[in-house]
């Protein structure tokens, strides 16, 4: 079951002064999966070799986000496109996150992605090796009009509707339009954090934000930035196309802000003494901001709780399974400099 494992996954993480408040969040699961994750201390290819530690929970990028959110105190939902065999599971994980969520059920056995975590005390390195698998599936023509209702459904509610992560390749392109028309038709803002085809094809329809990393920004603008101004002016080409807003995320140098509201740029926190994992990172930075915004921060601020929340995800092996306790103090000392 999700959540099993050793004991070294945190069980009750609950938000710490942080009462749940704000618009609604509603993040879009079409390619979850289950997230099995090994502590190893060293990866000899070709043994048989034991994990020192492992778990096992629901993943992929719209429920790390998810869970962040509602960490925090969003208003947080999810949209699941999964087996029906995942509702209880993902109930009782969720629920720990205060995630609310729709289980559209397909007729898959769902996807998993092995994490292969090396390090801890007295290893030579410190690294990890992700492998992921795909969600094959036929929608049929009842699940595809459950799924655009849903989708238009949220798409109506005040608020921001959010597609993150890679989605069934089975679904196709005609279809995935479709699902990006209903998704930008309503009142919800659209907030995007997808990559290649995914995302040129996000970004035609003027979504308010999207959250790529600097090489799924490359992949975008179709060429390397050799200097800042360089990142600066293409994300602002973005902007005159139509993206509302780019949150840049640029791993240990921080993350870059440009929107109409002006350009900020936000240092990177030390890494933790000890750090485990920078899966997820992304996850946390776009989840704690968003969370931030739809509770009527301002949006510097609402990029501090993010990079505080990426730097409180690296202490931990597996995505997004930090505590709000862990965020809050970093916030402070996040670095924040018009850019």
């Amino acid at each position: 079951a999700f959540g099993e494992g050793n004991g070294n996954i945190r069980t009750s993480p609950r938000p710490v002064g942080l009462a749940m408040s704000g618009a609604t969040l509603t993040f879009c699961s079409l390619h979850p999966t289950r997230d099995v994750v090994l502590g190893i201390r060293d990866l000899d290819l070709g043994n048989v070799l034991r994990a020192e530690t492992w778990f096992t929970y629901p993943g992929g990028k719209a429920l790390n986000a998810a869970r962040t959110a509602g960490m925090l105190g969003g208003r947080s939902r999810a949209i699941v496109l999964s087996p029906p065999a995942w509702r209880g599971l993902l109930r009782g994980f969720l629920g720990r996150f205060r995630v609310g969520f729709t289980l559209l059920p397909v007729d898959a056995e769902g996807r998993v992605c092995v994490v292969l975590n090396e390090g801890g005390q007295g290893c030579a390195r410190s690294r990890e090796t992700v492998i992921n698998t795909d969600l094959h599936l036929t929608l049929t023509g009842s699940q595809r009009t459950r799924l655009a209702t849903v989708v238009r459904r949220a798409s109506r509610r005040p608020g921001f509707l959010v597609l993150a992560g890679s989605l069934p390749p089975s679904l196709g392109l005609t279809a995935i339009r479709g699902l990006l028309r209903l998704a930008s038709s309503g009142e919800a803002k659209l907030a995007v954090d997808q990559s290649g085809r995914w995302l040129r094809e996000a970004v035609r329809h003027r979504p308010w934000i999207i959250k790529p990393n600097l090489h799924e920004f490359h992949g975008l603008l179709g060429r390397r930035t050799r200097t800042f101004g360089e990142l600066v002016a293409g994300c602002e080409s973005l902007r005159a196309g139509g993206v509302g807003r780019i949150l840049l995320s640029l791993g240990d140098k921080g993350a870059l802000l440009v929107s109409p509201a002006g350009r900020w740029i936000a240092s990177a926190l030390p890494a933790p003494a000890g750090a485990l994992s920078p899966i997820g990172c992304g996850d946390a930075l776009f989840g704690a901001f968003l969370r931030t915004v739809a509770a009527g921060g301002a949006e510097p601020e609402a990029l501090a709780w993010g990079v505080a929340a990426g730097t409180a995800n690296l202490a931990h092996r597996g995505a997004c399974l930090m505590t709000a306790g862990e965020i809050r103090p970093l916030v402070p000392k996040v670095r924040i400099r018009r850019a």
